[in-house]
């Protein structure tokens, strides 16, 4: 064997390692990417969810104050 075809093998070896931590760096990086993408639709929907239960229990005692105020739906005659 050669000295050129030893630094060739070895240089390609290198060059072959270097590309493949290169890819698992980038599979590493989109799929953290993506995760945090979805934790964060997951916090939106949690927040989301939270603010629905807040306006209806708020709504809840204001339809019952409305209806009860005006003579509504409870409080009709033949009721």
């Amino acid at each position: 064997m050669s000295t050129s075809f030893v630094l060739f093998a070895v240089g390609t070896g290198v060059v072959v390692i270097a590309v493949a931590v290169a890819i698992v760096l980038v599979v590493l990086f989109v799929t953290l990417s993506m995760r945090g993408r979805q934790l964060r639709g997951a916090e939106r929907r949690g927040e989301a969810r939270r603010d629905v239960e807040e306006a209806r229990e708020q709504a809840g005692p204001a339809e019952h104050d409305r209806g009860a105020g005006d003579g509504g739906e409870d409080s009709g005659p033949g009721r």
